[in-house]
Formats: structure tokens, C-alpha cells, sequence
């Protein structure tokens, strides 16, 4: 039976034989030069301006330890700090001159994390590989998508998965390829909301868990207030929220017409997946250019705003589903010194989802 060496593929069905050679066309797509990684020189250390929580301290070297024998998830809250968590297992495993890649799941992250681990690991050539970054591809500390890992087959002793559970890596058979092939030593996960197979490899032992659920600043997250309102009343809300709130406001929609609607009615920059300046958009809001952004779950998870509240829009529509309303609430409070913030979900039912994301969060706040 044939394996396909980009992405281990062994259905038969997604073969054809060109020349008596077996192609797989479920990663054909994928093509490009090859990067490598690097052996970091002499020791590597990292520079953080603050220091660790003791309940981070705790995590982040039973991670490095673990990280050696086996794969490891972390189980931590939105805004508990998770990448830095493993800040310690990349220096371990540097300094061992094991090659080291970190891969998440959109671009926006990738630039975002690059300019985080270039400050932190200053004696490192750290390159980001991404759509529009691929012209550069060796460097001792690897940050990339998950569509790019397909550049580095057997490269990483340890590879970073930032929010396995995201799309496109989520139920994705072509990228869980991508990174069983790049990785030959063990996987690091990290997560705020692990899915079902995650937490069946933990529970059959087949991986370490560490838990984390508060944040530094150790405030409870914030709980949803949900609002059981007619849609028209919903628009509303949203346009007196966007003309009289005061502060940054995220404002989350279920598909890409309503956003380009409302944008043009509310007169409000919207971000989704088909945005061309997204990038200048985020940065404007960041810097608080921009008081006010619709957006679609583009900006569920990954990028991190301070002393932001969120509202949702339709919030009982399909798109919203549990990890996904977890993501969006844990926008808010992420600051150390901004830990409050409204999270509202406007809603015209109840379902699963909306009672499942407070449920969890009252439990992450009572077993903190």
C-alpha cells in the first residue's frame, strides 16, 4: 500500500500512478522549496520584562521536562500566557541542539509571534514562514502555518502546535500529515480548548497533560451576559454600542454579507477572511487608531488586544460554536492591567453552545 511522504496518506482512493509512481493528489497542491532549520550557537537563553507567575513557573518546566520523553498538552485558559509557557522547553532543547519549530494557525499569528520571539530570543535567527514570507526558509527557531509545514519533513525534535483544535488544522487529515511528517522527536500542544481526540490520547496515556486556568493577573474570566433579543433589536444595540461605548469595541458577526452591511451602515472598518489591509486594520486597533472593528471568528483567537470588550451578534447562529465563543470571550480581560471588560452575546435563542461556553467558564473560574 502506498504512504504519501508529505502527508502520510494511505487511502488508495486519493492515489494515481503517473510512470508507475504513486502521486497523492490530496496534497498536490503543496509545492515549494524545502527549509531547514538550523543548530542554534553556543547557549541560548530568552529575556522576558516580567517574570512568571508561580502557577506558570510550575507548568512551564514540568512541560520542559516532559517534553523529552513524550508528547505534552497544555491545557490553559485564553489569556493564560500559553506561549510563554514553553519559552523554557525551546531553550532546553536548543542548548541539547535539537531543532526547534513553532506552527499556528493563521498568518496573522505567525507575524505576530515573530515579533514576540525575536525580541525574547535575541541570539536566535528566528524566521517567519507564511503566505507572503516564503522566500526565506532556514533559521534556528522555525514560526510558521500549518500549510507550510510541508517544507519541513523531518526537520523539528520538537514542534510547537499552537491551537490544534483551530481551523484549518482542526479535522484537517492533509495538515495533521504536515505535522506528523515535520516532527521526528515530540509534540507540544497547546490549547484553551482541546477537542475530543486530544483529550482521548490523554486519557488513554498516550500524551502528558498540564492544566492551567488563571490568568496572571489571577481575575476570573469573564462571563458572557446573554441577551435574548430579536435581531433588529440586536442591530440596534450594536449601534448604540459603537457610538457611545468607551472603549475598544470588538464586534463579532456570523457571516461576511452581514459585516459588509453593517460596516457600510455603522460606517465601521470590517475585517474578515477576504479583507486586503487586514493586517494595517489590526495594528490601527491595537494602537487604538481605531475605536471600533467588525469582524468575522478571523480574530476568534491568536491576536491580542488590551482593554477591549466584545459583543457578538447573532450569537445562537451555527458559526458560534463552543470553543468558538470561549475564544471570543477570552478577547476581553487578557491585560494585566485592563482585566475587566463586557462580553455580550446577543442572541435570539438559547442553544447548546452559548450554555456550554458559560458552563465551562464558571468551571475554569471555580477550579482556578
Amino acid at each position: 500500500m502506498p504512504c504519501c511522504e508529505r502527508c502520510l496518506n494511505t487511502d488508495i482512493r486519493y492515489f494515481v500512478f503517473i510512470d508507475g509512481k504513486a502521486v497523492c493528489r490530496r496534497c498536490i497542491s503543496f509545492n515549494g522549496e524545502e527549509g531547514e532549520s538550523g543548530f542554534a550557537p553556543n547557549e541560548v537563553d530568552y529575556n522576558l520584562s516580567f517574570k512568571l507567575t508561580p502557577n506558570q513557573s510550575k507548568i512551564s518546566k514540568a512541560c520542559m521536562e516532559l517534553s523529552f520523553t513524550q508528547d505534552v498538552l497544555i491545557h490553559a485558559v485564553c489569556g493564560a500566557g500559553k506561549t510563554e509557557l514553553v519559552y523554557e522547553s525551546i531553550k532546553a532543547h536548543l542548548n541539547k541542539n535539537h531543532r526547534v519549530g513553532i506552527t499556528v494557525a493563521r498568518r496573522q499569528v505567525v507575524l505576530q509571534l515573530y515579533e514576540r520571539l525575536s525580541r525574547v530570543f535575541k541570539t536566535l535567527k528566528v524566521i517567519k514562514v507564511c503566505e507572503g514570507f516564503t522566500d526565506e526558509l532556514e533559521g534556528q527557531l522555525i514560526i510558521c502555518t500549518s500549510h507550510q509545514l510541508y517544507r519541513f519533513k523531518g526537520v523539528f525534535d520538537c514542534l510547537v502546535v499552537d491551537e490544534p483544535d483551530a481551523y484549518p488544522l482542526a479535522n484537517n487529515p492533509v495538515l495533521e500529515g504536515f505535522v506528523r511528517q515535520a516532527c521526528i522527536g515530540h509534540l507540544i500542544y497547546l490549547s484553551a480548548t482541546p477537542d475530543q481526540h486530544l483529550l482521548d490520547r490523554v486519557k488513554h496515556k498516550d500524551m502528558a497533560y498540564l492544566c492551567l486556568n488563571k490568568r496572571p493577573h489571577t481575575k476570573d474570566l469573564i462571563k458572557p451576559k446573554l441577551i435574548l433579543v430579536p435581531l433588529f433589536i440586536q442591530f440596534a444595540m450594536v449601534y448604540h454600542y459603537s457610538h457611545h461605548f468607551n472603549h475598544p469595541l470588538l464586534i463579532f458577526v456570523p457571516t461576511i454579507r452581514m459585516g459588509n452591511i453593517l460596516s457600510k451602515l455603522l460606517r465601521i472598518p470590517f475585517i474578515s477572511s477576504q479583507t486586503v489591509d487586514s493586517d494595517q486594520l489590526i495594528q490601527k486597533f491595537s494602537q487604538h487608531k481605531i475605536s471600533v472593528l467588525l469582524c468575522t471568528t478571523i480574530l476568534e483567537r491568536g491576536v491580542t488586544f488590551s482593554d477591549v470588550s466584545v459583543i457578538i451578534i447573532q450569537a445562537n447562529h451555527h458559526v458560534f460554536t463552543h470553543s468558538t465563543l470561549i475564544q471570543i470571550a477570552g478577547r476581553v480581560g487578557r491585560d494585566m492591567h485592563y482585566p475587566n471588560g463586557e462580553v455580550l452575546f446577543l442572541c435570539q435563542r438559547i442553544n447548546h453552545s452559548l450554555r456550554t461556553c458559560q458552563s465551562d467558564i464558571s468551571k475554569a473560574n471555580h477550579s482556578a
